[in-house]
């Protein structure tokens, strides 16, 4: 890479994976000598301190704009502090394209999901393939995502796209303060067996699947509890969902927090239901905190376990999902090798190895 600084542009630095994913990211640019600048275009600065310890300037300058104003400011920034410019999620990616006239940007795209997700799909087409136009070239975080974004035509015939794997630190030390959180919030379980699931409360995640799984589990095993990490539109349909006899105390929501290290260490299962990922960076962090995983067999969910991985279910399939669970509870054997099968899907994980490949991207683009 011949320029010494990049500028990341995205929409939040809230606690997401495609954020969680550029702190991950633009520490390893610090480290490998890049100045780094991370400008964001709205939301609570969640993560703004982990950036700034990490070595890397986050910059609240288009915080809160309208988009004409943000496509001033930042026109402005750029002609002061020249520099090559990775946008990642939609609006970011537009607002580079409207903004960088020479193709002096790259996009990643985070998400098996169209560009608009809620307007037409002709304009949502039309509005990615501008963005690739007028980019150097792209990046997708799974061979699921840029299959995705080929089928559904939201990227020209032939357009340069790289498949990048998010990276993830080994770390799994967790913190005191985290730790008396989640022993209060899961207070009052300690002999019964913990099921723990993390995610946007969405139509995506499909939660309902999860839920009539576990109520078809107690029905054999009722020492066991549903912890469920996030928050969402659908959070008042799921509670009333789960209050089937016999499962409303069973199942306990816990909001959106920050210690998802310390929730892992607490629980002894955890499960991904989704109908589809663009990655799904929870399943590294329950992979690197030991925890046997059942996830739904679709999108990336099986490039990140492995295809050959004994946890993976049909998507949907309630019966098929209870099932898996009652065999993870009920032999310590085949929960282990789930476990044991982690080592070495991690290592295509190596944020080093990340970094490298974005630095490979930056490189062919003349940055």
């Amino acid at each position: 890479m011949i320029s010494k600084k990049v500028t990341h542009l995205i929409t939040t630095i809230e606690r997401g994976g495609a954020e969680k994913q550029l702190l991950t990211l633009t520490s390893e640019q610090v480290q490998s000598g890049l100045k780094v600048v991370v400008l964001y275009l709205k939301g609570k600065p969640e993560l703004r301190n982990e950036f700034e310890e990490s070595g890397v300037e986050v910059n609240n300058l288009l915080v809160g704009k309208s988009f004409l104003k943000q496509t001033f400011l930042l026109s402005k920034y750029l002609r002061k502090n020249s520099s090559p410019v990775h946008a990642h999620l939609p609006k970011s990616e537009l607002l580079a394209a409207v903004v960088i006239t020479k193709k002096y940007f790259v996009f990643s795209r985070h998400n098996a999901e169209p560009f608009w997700p809620s307007g037409p799909r002709i304009i949502s087409n039309l509005l990615s393939k501008y963005v690739c136009k007028r980019a150097s070239q792209g990046i997708a975080i799974s061979n699921a995502v840029k299959n995705y974004l080929i089928k559904r035509g939201e990227i020209p015939n032939g357009y340069k796209i790289d498949v990048v794997y998010y990276g993830f630190q080994k770390d799994i030390s967790t913190n005191s303060v985290g730790m008396n959180l989640m022993s209060n919030l899961m207070n009052g379980h300690n002999s019964n067996y913990k099921i723990g699931t993390i995610g946007r409360l969405v139509p995506q995640k499909d939660y309902p699947t999860l839920l009539n799984a576990f109520s078809n589990v107690l029905k054999s095993m009722p020492n066991t509890d549903l912890y469920v990490v996030g928050e969402g539109h659908l959070q008042k349909d799921l509670i009333e969902l789960s209050k089937s006899p016999g499962v409303n105390d069973k199942v306990h929501w816990l909001g959106k927090t920050e210690y998802i290290k310390e929730f892992l260490s607490k629980i002894d299962l955890f499960i991904l239901p989704s109908k589809y990922e663009g990655f799904g960076l929870v399943l590294l962090e329950a992979m690197i905190a030991k925890k046997p995983i059942i996830a739904a067999n679709n999108s990336a969910i099986p490039e990140v376990l492995g295809k050959t991985y004994k946890g993976l279910f049909s998507t949907g399939d309630i019966e098929a999902l209870a099932e898996h669970i009652k065999t993870v509870i009920s032999d310590n054997n085949f929960s282990e090798k789930l476990v044991q099968s982690y080592a070495s899907q991690l290592n295509l994980f190596d944020p080093s190895k990340m970094n490298i490949n974005i630095n490979n991207v930056y490189s062919n683009a003349g940055f």
